[in-house]
C-alpha cells in the first residue's frame, strides 16, 4: 500500500508517489459526524499542487461551517498542464541541426528529462533544480561547469514556454545558486604555433587526400576568428575575391549575417578552391565535392592533430590550457588585441553580441606597459 506523506506547509494536503515517480494529490478532513476523510484532489501530472489542494480544502471546510454539502471535486478541472518534456520538444524544434543543439539535447536527455521530464513545468521548484545539481556533482562526478549549463539550459526552455505563452509562472533557476567556475579558455597559439599548425594540417591533408580540408578550416578559423560552424557553413557564394570578403553566418547568435576578410594567408586557397567547385557549394568539402561536413566529421580529424601539436601532458579536462578547435577563435582575438587593434573593433570582427565577451582580451593590449618596463631593466 502506498504510503501517504504530509505536506510540510499545509495542514491537511497529502499526496504520495506513484510508480512513475509523480505525485498524486489528496486532501483530509472530519467530515459533519467527525469522520476522518481523505479525498484526492488530482494528480501532478494534470498541474494539481499543493497550493491547490490547500484551498479546495478551506472550500470544503468552509462548506461544512454553513451547513452545506461539500463542493464535489471534479476530475481534470483545469487544462492539462504541460511536462517539461512538451515544451523541450517544441523548444528544440525551433533550433537549428547544428552541434551545439546536437550537446543541448543530449543534456536534456541525460540530466533533466529522466527526472523532471514527465513532471509538469510549473510544479518544478527550486529544490528540484538544486537536487539535479547535487546528481551532477556528487553522484555523477561532473563538473561544476556542467552543473551550470544543464540549470540554464532548464532556464531556457522554461523561459520559451513563458514566451510562447503557455504557462505563467515564475522561473524557478532565478532562486537557485550556480557554481563559481574559474575555467575560461586563456592558452592561445603564439605565431610559431600557428604557423606549426598550419604545416601539420597541410601535411595531413596530403596524407589522407583530404582535398586540402584540414589546412582551408584551420586558416579560415584562425584569420576570420569565426565559430566552426560558421566556417564550415561558407560557400563558394560567400566568398567575393575582387573586395577581399567573406560572409559569414553567426549561427549561435540566430543568423546573424557579418564580415570576414580574406588575407594573404587564404586568398590563394580560396582561389584554387573556388575554380574547382559549383557557385551554391561548401568550401570545407572532401575532395571538393560541395557537400557540407559535420562538426563531428572535422572533430575526428583535427581534434587528435590538435591533442599530438600542444596538449600532450595535460589532463583532458584542463579547459585553461588544452588547445581544442574553438581556441582558434580565440587565438584570433588574442592576436588582434596584442596587435592594439581597438576592443570595439575585436567585437565587430569576431561578432561578439556584448562588449562584455570582448573586454577580457584588453588586458594582452600592454604593449605600452611592455616598454616602459624593458625600458628601465
Amino acid at each position: 500500500m502506498s504510503k501517504f506523506i504530509n505536506s510540510k506547509k499545509y495542514e491537511g494536503v497529502q499526496y504520495y508517489i506513484k510508480a512513475d515517480g509523480t505525485k498524486s494529490y489528496y486532501v483530509r478532513y472530519k467530515d459533519e459526524e467527525n469522520r476522518l476523510k481523505r479525498v484526492k484532489i488530482g494528480d501532478e501530472t494534470d498541474g494539481t499542487t499543493e497550493v491547490y489542494c490547500r484551498n479546495k480544502r478551506i472550500e470544503i471546510l468552509n462548506a461544512q461551517n454553513k451547513g452545506e454539502q461539500p463542493p464535489k471535486i471534479v476530475k481534470n478541472h483545469r487544462k492539462k498542464v504541460l511536462t517539461l518534456n512538451e515544451v523541450a520538444d517544441k523548444y528544440f524544434t525551433t533550433k537549428d541541426s547544428s552541434r551545439s543543439t546536437f550537446d543541448r539535447i543530449s543534456k536534456y536527455k541525460k540530466h533533466l528529462a529522466p527526472i523532471l521530464g514527465h513532471r509538469g513545468v510549473t510544479s518544478i521548484t527550486k529544490n528540484d533544480l538544486i537536487s539535479i545539481q547535487d546528481s551532477i556533482i556528487k553522484e555523477q562526478n561532473l563538473s561544476p561547469q556542467t552543473a551550470n549549463m544543464v540549470i540554464e539550459l532548464f532556464g531556457t526552455i522554461f523561459i520559451y514556454g513563458f514566451k510562447e505563452e503557455m504557462y505563467e509562472a515564475v522561473n524557478p533557476t532565478l532562486k537557485v545558486q550556480k557554481f563559481k567556475v574559474r575555467n575560461t579558455r586563456e592558452r592561445f597559439l603564439n605565431k610559431l604555433e600557428i604557423e606549426e599548425l598550419f604545416d601539420a594540417a597541410k601535411q595531413y591533408d596530403e596524407k589522407n587526400a583530404n582535398g586540402g580540408v584540414l589546412e582551408l578550416f584551420t586558416k579560415l578559423a584562425l584569420t576570420t576568428g569565426a565559430r566552426m560552424e560558421s566556417v564550415l557553413n561558407i560557400k563558394k557564394c560567400d566568398i567575393d575575391l575582387q573586395n577581399d570578403i567573406i560572409r559569414l553566418v553567426d549561427l549561435k547568435n540566430g543568423g546573424e549575417v557579418y564580415s570576414g576578410y580574406i588575407t594573404d594567408t587564404t586568398r590563394e586557397l580560396l582561389y584554387q578552391k573556388s575554380k574547382a567547385i559549383k557557385f551554391t557549394d561548401y568550401l570545407i568539402s572532401f575532395n571538393n565535392n560541395g557537400k557540407k561536413i559535420g562538426a563531428r566529421q572535422l572533430q575526428t580529424r583535427l581534434k587528435p592533430l590538435l591533442d599530438d601539436l600542444f596538449n600532450q601532458g595535460l589532463d583532458v579536462k584542463d579547459r585553461k590550457n588544452r588547445i581544442v578547435i574553438h581556441s582558434l577563435r580565440h587565438t584570433c582575438a588574442s592576436q588582434l588585441a596584442m596587435a592594439n587593434v581597438p576592443i570595439l573593433q575585436i567585437q565587430e570582427l569576431l561578432n561578439h553580441a556584448d562588449i562584455s565577451q570582448t573586454v577580457r582580451y584588453a588586458k594582452l593590449q600592454g604593449d605600452a606597459n611592455k616598454k616602459a618596463i624593458q625600458g628601465v631593466f
